[in-house]
């Protein structure tokens, strides 16, 4: 064969070669498709009403709702300031359903100079199915009878008071709880371990008049308590033990707190580290709180070894608190203090917390106020039947953000099962820098049946380490089953 033949045979073979690989590679193109995910939305977040500033020094709130809609707010007094003291140990307050006034009662007087004098701790209140309220006052006199409780009917009509035995230590902080009609069971903090126990639960069947004996709850570390009012389950939520890797531990009551079985708590979690930064931030760490038709629900913090952030973590069950579900709720990667929960009569559940934007927490970090609410009737409940595939399709589409969307918004954690929208109940804040004491160690909200989430808590002042003022904000979200 001639050169020139050959030279064009070959020729031929390499274009051909070339344009199989061509024709290849350009079906590999084609075929290449972008898979998108449908965006989804988190649930509504809620529309703030006007603020309500108390103008009266105190810290660590406390609020309830009763089934009429009247609110009822405690907290600590500022200590280092008696001259701004009126009455009792702690602030109690009486709010109107729409949270716009709000007022102390006339009754009970002050008595004497004691009230004056002593030294008051935090107080906390409850409210039985009969609306009766139950506040408890506390002084800190560990060596004397340092109780006091005062009984109101809505809204906030004086009844009686009772000055009971004395009961934990320095009770700091005490919880009571009310069931059915005027069952009461307090929990008593002995702020240590003491026979057993650093928290101890006592019991009253005839409206505070009288409490038995306490039973200690085992461990070292926070305990909460709370009941259903129309039923009788009561519910103790117990840290094993507190500044450490903790089992998270539920203890059920089903017959109105008449018996316990501390011996087999139900554990729920375990936490890997502090719920908060020891010695700082010792705040209250654990909640419980009991919703309709066998629900409860649960939080807790824990900072997994490390003092620069910390994770939230919510559990529920829906039988009875025998067995539970649970979940990362983070956020966003801030700092997030004093993480407290409430669950509504139909069964909207709330968080509320304190937290920075970001961290590491520098002298300019801001703190605001910041809440959420997932209404029953919302995808994003685990008691709707579109829970589990409203979930897939949020794990699913934060996961396609994540992989491909530059400066992605850290929404949650991608392994998340339960979404809130938090949003900012006032757009100041509440304290600046680095102090994680400065909010003290709680503060507490209450869904109300009217669809509304009512939050009471602080602005911290200074200098001094009681020097915040009150406040209360209300909000809902504009969809689910409000009736506003």
């Amino acid at each position: 064969m001639k050169k020139s033949s050959l030279l064009a045979v070959i020729v031929v073979i390499i274009l051909i070669i070339a344009g199989i690989g061509f024709y290849f590679t350009r079906e590999k193109k084609t075929t290449t498709t972008t898979v998108e995910v449908t965006p989804v939305e988190l649930p509504p977040g809620i529309v703030w009403n006007p603020i309500y500033k108390f103008n009266k020094q105190g810290y660590e709130p406390g609020l309830v709702v009763d089934s009429k809609g009247y609110m009822y707010y405690t907290a600590h007094k500022n200590l280092d300031d008696k001259s701004s003291w009126e009455y009792l140990a702690s602030w109690f307050f009486v709010g109107s359903p729409d949270g716009k006034t709000w007022a102390s009662p006339a009754d009970p007087s002050i008595r004497g100079q004691k009230w004056k004098t002593e030294q008051g701790d935090e107080g906390d209140i409850g409210v039985d199915a009969n609306d009766r309220i139950y506040f408890a006052d506390t002084f800190l006199k560990p060596s004397t009878k340092d109780n006091h409780i005062h009984v109101f009917d809505d809204p906030g009509v004086w009844q009686y008071s009772v000055r009971v035995q004395k009961t934990s230590g320095g009770d700091d902080r005490p919880w009571i709880t009310a069931q059915g009609s005027g069952i009461l069971n307090y929990l008593g903090n002995n702020g240590v371990q003491v026979r057993g126990g650093r928290e101890w639960v006592y019991r009253s069947t005839d409206g505070g008049r009288l409490f038995g004996r306490p039973t200690p709850v085992p461990g070292n570390g926070w305990g909460h308590i709370d009941a259903e009012r129309n039923g009788d389950h009561v519910y103790i939520i117990s840290e094993s033990d507190v500044d450490a890797p903790a089992d998270i531990r539920v203890y059920p009551s089903a017959d109105q707190g008449a018996t316990w079985d501390f011996s087999n708590p139900v554990v729920i979690a375990h936490r890997t580290g502090p719920g908060a930064v020891p010695n700082v931030a010792n705040g209250f760490p654990v909640w419980i709180c009991a919703g309709p038709k066998g629900a409860v629900w649960a939080i807790w913090s824990d900072t997994n070894g490390t003092e620069t952030h910390n994770n939230l973590f919510v559990g529920w069950s829906f039988d009875y608190g025998k067995t539970w579900n649970t979940t990362e709720i983070t956020p966003w990667n801030g700092y997030f203090l004093y993480p407290t929960l409430n669950v509504g009569d139909d069964g909207t559940v709330a968080v509320a917390f304190y937290a920075t934007e970001g961290v590491p927490v520098t002298s300019n970090s801001t703190w605001h106020i910041y809440a959420g609410l997932i209404r029953p009737d919302s995808p994003f409940h685990p008691a709707n039947p579109g829970y589990g595939a409203q979930v897939a399709a949020m794990q699913k589409y934060l996961g396609y953000e994540a992989n491909h969307t530059a400066n992605a918004t850290n929404i949650t954690t991608l392994n998340s099962t339960l979404f809130f929208n938090f949003t900012r109940g006032e757009q100041g804040p509440c304290t600046t820098g680095t102090n994680l004491h400065d909010l003290h160690d709680f503060f507490e909200i209450a869904v109300g049946k009217d669809g509304y989430l009512n939050v009471a808590y602080q602005h911290y002042v200074g200098p001094a380490n009681g020097h915040s003022d009150l406040y209360f904000v209300r909000g809902t979200t504009t969809g689910g089953n409000s009736t506003k």
